[in-house]
Formats: C-alpha cells, structure tokens, sequence
C-alpha cells in the first residue's frame, strides 16, 4: 500500500478574509512566490490563480477576449465563495508570456507588465469595493528572489 500524505488545515474556520493571489506560473518563480506569500505578507491561506504572464489575462480584452472573459469569471467565482479582503497581483521581470507572446520589446516588457498590473487593479476595485489591493514586482537574484512593492 502508498504511503499517504496528510496535511492539517492551517488558519480558522471559515472562507472569508482570504486572499486572492494573481501570479504567474512560471516554474522558477514559484517557490520564491510561495516563499513570499507564506513568510513575506505572512499569508496562512489563500486562493491562486496561476497562469502564464500572471494578471495580463484579465487584460486580454481585445487582444484574447475569451481569456478576459474567463479570467473574471474566475475571480467572480472565487469573491463568491470566498471573499477576499486582499487581493495580490504579482508580475516577475523575464516573464517569457510577455517576451514571445505579448512580444514586446526588451526595455518596454516591464513599462507594459506594471501598466497590465495598474489595469487589473482597476478591474478589481471595480469589482470588489472593500478589498484591499496589492501590487508586486519579483527579480531573481541568483538563488534568491527580491520582491518589490509597487505600492
């Protein structure tokens, strides 16, 4: 027989006053996205959305409209069932959605993930009146990950 792994619930009881993380989901950041998540901001629990290029999906109205229309849905989904009081957005410099899909230009990449970031936040607030919004800017740093407020 498999061994299996069991995992105790963290936090209380209850859904709300959770928090709402967009972040991408690129391989080389997660561990450092996490690392922040739990031991940075301090976060005992929280909903994800990870997808390539992070929060530029809720932007993609004229450019992937179906992605925007889904992405909201799925954050429609989750404030319903568990309402978030922080919402977390968080781009990453070297973002490769933004360099072969977006294709933008290598001095304009982070201009345009800050400007996508700006755009969400606007979206949420629209959305979620209460909800406190956060914005994050992560580089790696050899081994390590420096994560920077955009305030």
């Amino acid at each position: 027989m498999a061994e299996v792994f069991r995992s105790e619930r963290v936090g209380g009881e209850g859904e709300a006053g959770t928090a709402l993380v967009v972040q991408c989901s690129d391989p080389r950041y997660q561990p450092h996205f996490h690392d922040f998540l739990r031991r940075g901001l301090k976060l005992e629990r929280y909903a994800l959305l990870a997808v390539p290029g992070g929060a530029q999906f809720l932007t993609l109205v004229d450019f992937l409209p179906k992605f925007s229309w889904a992405g909201w849905r799925w954050v429609k989904f989750i404030g319903d069932i568990a309402p978030p009081s922080r919402v977390i957005l968080i781009a990453h410099e070297d973002c490769l959605w933004y360099k072969h899909v977006r294709r933008g230009k290598p001095g304009e990449l982070r201009a345009k993930q800050l400007d996508d970031l700006r755009r969400v936040e606007a979206g949420v607030r629209e959305r979620f009146r209460d909800v406190a919004v956060e914005l994050y800017f992560a580089r790696l740093d050899g081994s390590s990950a420096a994560f920077e407020s955009l305030g």
